[in-house]
């Protein structure tokens, strides 16, 4: 997924507002793909147009003089269609490989009968002067590799497959069929792209959907410390928010297609943040005033992001690879596009903390079955009532779910995060106060996995890796924050007083955004 500075991409989309789409792409399938399947055309900028799949032919315009087509089902990319690679000359080709294919076809083209390969739908006999020549990708039995697992790369079973270790075309870089705003690793180095500061800048619109989770101690979740039984993990993912940049700019009207997914799609689970406000809402009305099941978002309180609470029913009905459609509309209401945008991942856990120490004292356990659990509100880790307060954390990455597909466990620790100590409001009891925020200032650490600066911890650990069976002892993290000089570094700087509490939250952020917080307290004596 393209990471690009947001003025930038806004300047991008308005620009792309003025190009036609293409001359329509037509073709049939030899068996219709599954009821409520719908068309996906991606260009090479990565503009979109879409329509529903309603009978076995198909017939869409590109957004451009060509695109890549795609299969949606249930919000998600699953199906593609291709040609097959042939061998020898392109004037007659002797031999057609399975184990590659092209993938972007130009506008106007009338192709023939797709034949039903997998999650593919393959065409052979269609000349090669139809597609990009140049839009290849590496394929099992004629099926794209990103396919099966939403673009995450480095499957040991599939690496053997490539064709090529270089990059393919800028629309897709490793070659593995799916475009960047709908691939969650462009790079295939199986680093998701939010965490990725290497994945390769295609020049794609598209825009940045990302992830947060913030529990208190007593209710937080991680494998390591409560165990991720499914109704747990449920309960917690109650509180589990997205945040979705628009693309479209302040005289636009942007709606979101949420191409069938249950959280954000008429009569589904959404709700707007801290309101009980159903997303998109009842057709006609409110959120959905032109009834087309398309609710409108608008940026709200982070900045460029429309946040939307998504009450998942079921650990699957949020996923890595689920893909969204923003649908732009021009103030005078004439000229309209269409931008595609993916979510890289989902946290299924928030940091686990194991102990604290304060100030080079022996570390205080966290018991998660204590009543109350050490260090929430009714129970805070107690610390001197005046001077210096260093606080030694260790304990456990979050986790997010695994891509089976990939040859991942059920859950997988993530790396690759800054990790701070964030500190939103100022200690209870001292009246009503911000707090300094992210600390900049106080961190140490002597673990060898993570590099300390003035923004925060970074975790050295440049790939997440799967949970283990047991303890995780080789993988903990440990770091110090000294809360006074957090405090005396805000400006202005923040007392903290005998008797008051403090609450912090240990944060693990990518950078694009994702955030997975643990809340706990500490209190002067």
């Amino acid at each position: 997924m393209n990471r690009w500075v947001f003025a930038v991409l806004c300047a991008t989309f308005a620009a792309s507002a003025a190009f036609a789409d293409g001359k329509p792409i037509t073709g049939s399938f030899n068996k219709k793909p599954a009821s409520g399947t719908r068309l996906l055309a991606v260009g090479s900028d990565g503009r979109a147009s879409s329509s529903a799949i309603t009978s076995k032919t198909f017939s869409i315009a590109p957004p451009g003089t060509a695109a890549r087509l795609y299969l949606l089902k249930d919000g998600s990319v699953n199906g593609q269609l291709v040609l097959s690679k042939c061998r020898g000359a392109s004037s007659s080709p002797k031999q057609c490989a399975a184990s590659a294919v092209y993938t972007e076809f130009k506008a106007g083209k009338k192709l023939g009968t797709f034949l039903k390969s997998g999650s593919a739908y393959v065409i052979k006999s269609v000349s090669l002067s139809s597609v990009v020549v140049g839009s290849k990708a590496d394929a099992l039995n004629f099926v794209p590799i990103g396919l099966a697992n939403a673009g995450l790369g480095n499957n040991p079973s599939i690496s053997s497959l490539r064709t090529t270790q270089t990059l393919g075309d800028d629309a897709d870089p490793d070659q593995d069929g799916l475009v960047s705003p709908v691939d969650v690793d462009d790079d295939g180095d199986s680093v998701i792209d939010n965490y990725d500061s290497t994945s390769p800048a295609a020049p794609q619109s598209s825009f940045r959907v990302f992830s947060n989770l913030k529990l208190d101690i007593e209710a937080s979740l991680n494998y390591y410390t409560t165990g991720l039984a499914e109704d747990q993990v449920l309960r917690g993912l109650a509180q589990q928010t997205l945040a979705i940049q628009v693309a479209g700019t302040g005289s636009e009207t942007t709606e979101l297609d949420c191409t069938g997914l249950s959280y954000c799609s008429p009569g589904g689970t959404g709700t707007l943040l801290n309101s009980s406000t159903a997303f998109p809402g009842t057709a006609g009305t409110g959120l959905d005033p032109d009834g087309d099941g398309f609710g409108t978002i608008t940026a709200g309180g982070a900045g460029s992001d429309f946040q939307l609470a998504t009450h998942p029913e079921s650990l699957a009905a949020v996923a890595a690879g689920d893909t969204l459609i923003q649908r732009i509309t021009a103030a005078d209401g004439l000229a309209s596009r269409q931008v595609p945008g993916v979510l890289n991942f989902v946290f299924s856990s928030t940091p686990g903390i194991k102990s604290v120490a304060v100030n080079g004292g022996a570390a205080q356990e966290i018991s998660y079955t204590a009543s109350p659990v050490l260090g929430a509100r009714n129970n805070c880790i107690s610390v001197p009532a005046s001077g210096k307060v260093e606080l030694e954390v260790v304990g456990y990455r979050p986790q997010r779910p695994g891509v089976l597909a990939n040859g991942e466990a059920q859950h997988v620790n993530l790396a690759n995060s800054l990790i701070t100590i964030d500190i939103p409001n100022g200690p209870v009891g001292g009246g009503i106060a911000a707090g300094p925020g992210n600390c900049t200032a106080g961190y140490s650490s002597s673990d060898s996995n993570l590099s300390a600066s003035t923004s925060g911890i970074q975790d050295r650990i440049a790939r997440d890796y799967d949970v283990l069976l047991g303890v995780d002892d080789d993988k903990r993290f440990a770091f110090a924050i000294d809360v006074t000089q957090c405090l005396a570094a805000a400006n202005p700087p923040v007392a903290w007083a005998s008797g008051q509490q403090l609450f912090l939250d240990l944060q693990f952020r990518s950078k694009d955004g994702d955030n997975a917080a643990t809340k706990f307290c500490v209190q002067r004596q």
